[in-house]
């Protein structure tokens, strides 16, 4: 009989962790009965989900609600459910609901220092973090700078931690490399337009790359709060008509395929699975040197950039656009590393042995 697994978000909007989800649920469903409660009214990247599964909002209101726990109390004495997930700083604290209401097996992933922007040192949200892991049986973190962060800062015990990796979904094999260089480069992110992803720096770093090469385009991927902004920063570099703002997508793959160079200009990230998947399809990487990136990819299948340097970031655009045979070799050796190591199905086999409790 499989196990019935509640995934509770703050939301199910556009981002990188929404996108994890989507993968661990398609990954394995066979195995696993599936269902979301989110925070929030936000449900675009469920339609990424391949099975029919059931989907429920606590509709939680701005702040503190009390409410919102007693809601989410009566929902999982009804579902009844085997183990329950919760996912970054926003959903931490519902583990003692969960413990008060029965749930045998209850796990929390961090993908990044939640509403700790990037030092994770506030020390009231790390309160809070430290007394609901007493709550927590099994602690999961996607990247080694995390680990530490869990255990040194919050102070979680290395029994419960389990460190997994995102993983993505990898064709059998890489498609053809391209060779020459592109007469019109089309340089493309994908991620939330939030201040932490610094998209900033890249339009400005863009402004470089199209003074020097006056074909080039930029593709943002990707909406959130920082849109406005963003799309005023363009005007004011004189490259809005170059620059595409294509809000939310599903197609990312193809947006990927089509693109010539993938660029991360974040503050800080965790483990970044853009990168995962621009490496699955042969579109060279370039990124900040920041987070825990450097944990799972090094110099050998990614361009690293300097925190914060628009120039810099700019040089290594135009280099990743000449496709010297140096770059092919990169791409070769990006794809067998994500086909090797970072699959949908390692990520989903180590996940599930947690539900089932075989870790």
């Amino acid at each position: 009989m499989k196990k019935k697994v509640v995934h509770l978000v703050y939301s199910m909007g556009c981002g990188g962790l929404e996108k994890v989800i989507v993968n661990l649920i398609n990954g394995s469903y066979d195995e696993v009965e599936h269902i979301i409660i989110s925070l929030t009214p936000e449900f675009e990247m469920t339609a990424g989900i391949i099975p029919d599964i059931q989907i429920f909002c606590l509709d939680k209101k701005p702040g503190k609600d009390i409410g919102c726990h007693f809601r989410l109390y009566k929902l999982l004495k009804q579902l009844s459910p085997d183990a329950i997930n919760t996912y970054n700083f926003g959903t931490i604290e519902y583990h003692v609901t969960a413990y008060l209401a029965g749930v045998k097996t209850r796990v929390h992933s961090d993908h990044g220092h939640g509403g700790d922007a990037q030092d994770g040192l506030n020390k009231k949200n790390n309160f809070i973090r430290k007394v609901s892991s007493y709550f927590i049986n099994d602690y999961v973190v996607v990247s080694q700078d995390l680990m530490d962060w869990v255990t040194k800062v919050v102070g979680v015990k290395p029994q419960r931690l389990h460190l997994i990796q995102n993983g993505v979904d990898v064709p059998d094999s890489l498609a053809n490399i391209k060779t020459k260089v592109p007469t019109s480069p089309v340089i493309c992110t994908v991620g939330r337009l939030d201040p932490v992803k610094n998209q900033t720096l890249l339009l400005n770093a863009f402004k470089i790359v199209h003074d020097k090469s006056a074909n080039a385009r930029l593709k943002i991927v990707g909406d959130g709060p920082e849109r406005e902004n963003l799309e005023r920063e363009a005007a004011q570099l004189k490259v809005t008509q170059f620059v595409d703002f294509m809000g939310y997508r599903e197609d990312v793959r193809e947006q990927l395929i089509t693109s010539d160079v993938f660029v991360l200009s974040s503050h800080y990230e965790a483990m970044p699975m853009t990168i995962l998947e621009a490496m699955a399809v042969g579109c060279p990487v370039v990124t900040t040197d920041v987070g825990g990136i450097r944990h799972f990819v090094d110099d050998t299948y990614v361009a690293y950039s300097s925190p914060g340097k628009a120039e810099e970031l700019a040089d290594h655009l135009l280099r990743s656009l000449q496709y010297l045979p140096a770059q092919q070799e990169k791409i070769k050796k990006s794809f067998e590393l994500v086909k090797s190591s970072y699959s949908l199905q390692a990520m989903s086999a180590r996940y599930t042995s947690i539900y089932y409790n075989k870790n």
